[in-house]
């Protein structure tokens, strides 16, 4: 069975980098995306349909009450905690008279929360470690897989901790793959690859994390401004024609970015930002 996965709304960076840290040391937890605000957390938990959605009442736009009772008009079937400092009995009564299915108090109920978020983990850890590790490299590209792209994220994230940079995740569509010849596609896809290596720094991250996917990580973005240039320059790369048996392509390409921590702490949460940008669902 797949792990659970987790959407987290909270508009402290803090709090969401608390959460995160100890989600990651309980087996079979993910979380798979942030938000601050209600407009953005709605959008995205669409995107995503998590397992468990953890939100706080207050946000930097909307409400956390608000976006209760939107996921379960809009047809969220999943479980909803509420997770705030207004531990008041008349809060609690609007949130569970909302949709949601839980009500943890900031101050003295996250263990509970933790406590309860284990007891309903359907996985064991023994049952994914049983599991065959992918592979870590894309077999066509030579690029980093999706597995490898985490693991290698969530080390640059804790580098740029470390060192008190931001860090800038891109995701790469391109469009129209799926309607050329095999060949030709694959033609194509070796010289995106290409491209992104020579456009990478070494201790930048490249990676094909779907068939018609890349990603690239920026691994020290300071000052932040430095992403949207890079962007840019990502951009103009992919504009330039591509060529496979002498004929001139021109790809769709749709460009996602985020960043670390501004956007998101979470590395899965950076990679759903920049897809759902990307695929326009933002």
């Amino acid at each position: 069975m797949a792990a659970m996965n987790i959407f987290l709304v909270e508009d402290s960076v803090s709090i969401r980098r608390l959460l995160v840290r100890r989600l990651d040391t309980m087996p079979g937890m993910r979380v798979v995306g942030e938000a601050g605000g209600q407009g953005q957390a709605l959008a995205l938990i669409r995107w995503t349909r998590p397992d468990i959605v953890l939100l706080d009442l207050s946000l930097a736009d909307g409400s956390g009450l608000g976006l209760v009772g939107e996921l379960r008009r809009t047809g969220y079937t999943g479980r909803i905690a509420v997770l705030t400092s207004h531990d008041i009995d008349a809060y609690r009564r609007a949130c569970m008279d909302a949709g949601a299915d839980a009500f943890y108090d900031k101050a003295s109920g996250l263990e509970t929360l933790f406590d309860d978020l284990a007891g309903q983990q359907p996985v064991d850890a023994d049952a994914l470690d049983d599991k065959p590790a992918a592979l870590l490299r894309d077999g066509l590209t030579g690029l980093y897989s999706e597995l490898a792209l985490s693991e290698r994220l969530d080390q640059a994230a804790r580098i740029a901790t470390r060192d008190g940079v931001a860090l800038a995740v891109y995701v790469l569509r391109v469009a129209g793959l799926a309607e050329l010849p095999a060949d030709v596609g694959d033609t194509l896809v070796l010289q995106v690859a290409r491209r992104l290596r020579e456009a990478s720094a070494e201790a930048d991250i490249v990676a094909r994390s779907a068939a018609d996917r890349f990603a690239f990580v920026l691994t020290r973005v300071d000052p932040a401004s430095q992403a949207a240039a890079h962007a840019q320059r990502l951009t103009a790369l992919m504009t330039e024609p591509f060529n496979a048996g002498g004929l001139d392509y021109a790809l769709g390409i749709e460009l996602g970015m985020a960043l670390f921590p501004a956007d998101a702490v979470a590395p899965r949460s950076l990679l759903t930002l920049a897809e759902a940008t990307a695929f326009g669902a933002l």
